[in-house]
C-alpha cells in the first residue's frame, strides 16, 4: 500500500487518502517513539504506553474541549480519559485480530469518498478534501487511522448486532423525556469561602506533590535541522519532453479525464419511502402537477423556490450544481443523464419522493489533449523532480555526517536552523507539527542526526543539542497556579460541607425554611424537561437534572448535593407536569433511532470494559497509579 502511494502521490485519489481526518480520531493517530528514553506508563498485551503517548492524546482532547468553560474541562480529568482511550485503542485492535476482522485498501478508498467531512451537497468534494490537505503536513499515519475506525465500527456492529427497540420503549421514553418539573434550590457559593482560606508553604508544597501531574513540565528538546525545501531546487529541476508524455499516458484516467457530468435543476415533492398509497398519489399528482406548469412555460426556478421540499436547494431555484454518475440515486441519474441540455424529465419516483428534473448543462467528458495539459504536467514534474533533487542533497549531507563532519560544515551554504525548546505534542515553529520531526528530536542522543525526515515541501536532518527531561517543577516557579488551585478546591470543599449542612436540615424544614435559616436565598429554575440543556440560573448538571426526574410531593428532596462550576447546589422539586403526549406520533420515528443508537452505545460500552476486565485479571494491563490526574 505505502508503495502504492508513494508511486502515485500527485494524484487526486491519493491526496484524498493522504487529507482524511487528522483530528477526527484523535487515539487513533497517536503512538509511541520506538526509540530511546520512553517512560512507559502502561502495557497492553506486551505493547508499551508511554508517558509521552498520554501527554499527546490528552493535548488533543484539550484541543477538543477548549471551547468549554475552565472547571468543565477540570471535571473531565482529560489525563485520565486519554490513557483510558489509548488502552481500549489496543484492545479494540487485538480483538479484532482476534476475530479475523480485516480492511482492504479498496474499502479505505470507499471509505474515504464517503465521508461526511468531504461531501457537499450530498457529493464528493474535491475541494474540502484540498482545505484539509492545506492544514495537514504529517500524512503518514492517516491510512492507519482510517483503518482502525473502520475495524472500530465493524467490531461495534458485530457486537450490538440484534438490538431492538420496541413501541412501549419509545412511549415510555418520550413521557419520561417530556414531563416538566420546576426546581427549588439553593447555590452556596465557593467564592464566598475562599476569603476565609489561609495556606501555608507546607500546605503548598503536599498540594504540588499531590497534583504533581497537572504541573509537570514535560520533556522538552531543542535541535538544530537543516531544511531541504522544494522551492529552493524548482530552478534546477529540467522536466524531459519524454517525461511529459509518460506522465500523461500514466494519469490519462485519472487526472486528464473529465467524467460526463450534468448540471440540473429538480422540484422534489417529498414523501416517505414507508408511506401509504393515499399520501403517495398525493405527492404524485402535486408533482405531476407541477411538471405540467413547467411545460406550460412556467419558470422552472420559480417554482422550485416556492414548491420544494428540498432545503438544501430550493432556495437555489432547484440548481444541484455540476454532478457526475454516481452521486445521486439511480433512478435520479439514469432520468438526468438521459436528458439534453434544456430538457425536462417525466416525474422520477425515489426514496425521498417524487422529482421533476431539469437539465440545464449536459457535458460528454471525455480525455484533455496533452497540448492542454502540457503545463500542469510540467509544473506537477517540476515540483516531483525538485523534491526528489531535495532528497538527494540531503542524504549526499547525510552520508558526509556520518563520515565525521559535523551539520553545519556537512551543509555548507545552507542555513543551520534552530528550534527553541519543544515538548511533543507541541507545534514546532518554522516546521508546524511533524511527527517524523519530532520522534527523531527525542529518540536521538545529543550529536547524532536523524534519517530523512520528509513532509509534502521538504526534506529535515534534525540534530538534537539539548535536553530537558520531564520533571515536577520547584514551588516558587509555579506558586501562583500551586495557590490559586489550592485555594480553589478548599473553597469548594467548603462550601460543599455548608452545602452538606444545608441538605441535612432541609430534610427535617424543608429546602426553604433551611435557606432561610442558614441566610441562603432560594431560587426557582422554572420548568424544564429531562431533555433542557441547562437549567435557569445554574451551568449545566445532567446529573441533577437526571434525579430531579424521581423526585415527587412524597420525596421531594434531591438525594445529594450538586457541583456546580465550583458551587455546590442543593435542591428539591417544587412542581410537576405530566408529559403532553399529543407530539409522541410525530416523533416516535427519530426517538425510535435515538433509543437504538443509545442500547448500541451501551452495549459496545460493556463490551469494551469486559475486554479491559478481562486483560486486568489475565495480567495483560498493567498501569502504572501516578499516571492518572
Amino acid at each position: 500500500m505505502l508503495r502504492f502511494l508513494r508511486k502515485y502521490s500527485n494524484s487526486t485519489g491519493i491526496k484524498i487518502l493522504y487529507g482524511l481526518l487528522a483530528g477526527l480520531f484523535i487515539v487513533w493517530g497517536v503512538g509511541a517513539v520506538g526509540g530511546q528514553r520512553m517512560e512507559v506508563v502502561a502495557r497492553v498485551d506486551g505493547q508499551a504506553i508511554s508517558r509521552r503517548d498520554v501527554d499527546r492524546t490528552a493535548a488533543a482532547l484539550q484541543r477538543r474541549f477548549e471551547s468549554m468553560p475552565p472547571e468543565v474541562v477540570r471535571s473531565l480529568n482529560l489525563r485520565e480519559r486519554a490513557l483510558d482511550e489509548l488502552i481500549e485503542d489496543v484492545l479494540i485492535r487485538r480483538e479484532a485480530e482476534r476475530l479475523g476482522i480485516r480492511v482492504t485498501e479498496a474499502e479505505l478508498i470507499e471509505a474515504i469518498t464517503r465521508m461526511p467531512e468531504f461531501q457537499e451537497d450530498g457529493r464528493f468534494s474535491r475541494e474540502r478534501v484540498e482545505a484539509v490537505l492545506n492544514f495537514q503536513r504529517d500524512r503518514g499515519e492517516f491510512e492507519d487511522q482510517l483503518r482502525r475506525s473502520i475495524l472500530f465500527q465493524r467490531l461495534q456492529s458485530l457486537v450490538s448486532d440484534g438490538v431492538h427497540v420496541s413501541d412501549g420503549e419509545v412511549a415510555e421514553r418520550y413521557r419520561l423525556d417530556h414531563a416538566q418539573m420546576n426546581l427549588s434550590y439553593v447555590r452556596v457559593p465557593a467564592a464566598a469561602e475562599e476569603k476565609r482560606i489561609s495556606l501555608t508553604d507546607d500546605d503548598l508544597t503536599k498540594y504540588l506533590q499531590e497534583h504533581s501531574d497537572r504541573y509537570r513540565v514535560p520533556a522538552k528538546v531543542r535541535a538544530r535541522y537543516v531544511a531541504y525545501r522544494r522551492a529552493d531546487f524548482l530552478a534546477q529541476a529540467d522536466v524531459p519532453e519524454s517525461a511529459i508524455g509518460d506522465y500523461y499516458e500514466l494519469h490519462k484516467n485519472d487526472k486528464f479525464t473529465e467524467p460526463e457530468q450534468v448540471r440540473a435543476r429538480h422540484i422534489l415533492v417529498k414523501v416517505a419511502s414507508d408511506a401509504g398509497e393515499p399520501a403517495k398519489a398525493a405527492a404524485r399528482k402535486k408533482a405531476e402537477d407541477l411538471l405540467a406548469k413547467v411545460r406550460a412555460g412556467g419558470d422552472f426556478a420559480a417554482l422550485a423556490r416556492k414548491n420544494s421540499d428540498d432545503p438544501g436547494s430550493a432556495a437555489q431555484g432547484g440548481d444541484l450544481g455540476l454532478f457526475g454518475r454516481g452521486t445521486m440515486t439511480p433512478a435520479f441519474e439514469s432520468a438526468a443523464f438521459a436528458l439534453e441540455a434544456g430538457k425536462v424529465s417525466d416525474v422520477v419516483e425515489t426514496p425521498f419522493g417524487f422529482h421533476v428534473i431539469k437539465v440545464e448543462e449536459h457535458r460528454p467528458g471525455g480525455v484533455k489533449a496533452l497540448d492542454a495539459a502540457r503545463d500542469e504536467i510540467v509544473q506537477a514534474l517540476r515540483a516531483e523532480r525538485a523534491l526528489e533533487l531535495a532528497r538527494k542533497q540531503a542524504e549526499t549531507d547525510r552520508r558526509e555526517i556520518v563520515r565525521g563532519k559535523a551539520l553545519a560544515e556537512a551543509a555548507a551554504g545552507r542555513t543551520v536552523e534552530e528550534t527553541p525548546p519543544f515538548a511533543a505534542a507541541d507545534d514546532i515553529p518554522g516546521v508546524g507539527r511533524v511527527k517524523a520531526f519530532t520522534d527523531a528530536a527525542f529518540a536521538l542522543q545529543t550529536g547524532e542526526v536523524s534519517d530523512l525526515v520528509e513532509t509534502d515541501d521538504a526534506v529535515y536532518l534534525v540534530a538534537p543539542f539539548e535536553r530537558t527531561e520531564a520533571h515536577l517543577p520547584p514551588l516558587e516557579d509555579v506558586r501562583d497556579r500551586v495557590t490559586a488551585d489550592a485555594r480553589r478546591e478548599r473553597a469548594e470543599a467548603a462550601a460543599r460541607t455548608r452545602a452538606e449542612a444545608l441538605l441535612a436540615r432541609a430534610k427535617e424544614t424543608g429546602l426553604e425554611k433551611a435557606a432561610e435559616e442558614a441566610g441562603l436565598k432560594a431560587e426557582e429554575t422554572g420548568y424544564f424537561e429531562r431533555q433542557t440543556a441547562t437549567l435557569a440560573g445554574l451551568p449545566p448538571m445532567p446529573e441533577l437534572r437526571t434525579d430531579s426526574l424521581a423526585l415527587s410531593a412524597d420525596v421531594p428532596l434531591a438525594p445529594k448535593v450538586y457541583a456546580a462550576g465550583g458551587d455546590a447546589v442543593v435542591a428539591a422539586l417544587r412542581d410537576r407536569k405530566p408529559a403532553d403526549m399529543s407530539g409522541l406520533a410525530t416523533a416516535k420515528e427519530a426517538l425510535h433511532d435515538r433509543l437504538l443508537q443509545q442500547k448500541r452505545q451501551t452495549i459496545v460500552r460493556g463490551y469494551v470494559d469486559f475486554l479491559k476486565e478481562s486483560a486486568l485479571r489475565a495480567g495483560r494491563l498493567d498501569v502504572r497509579t501516578d499516571v492518572k490526574g
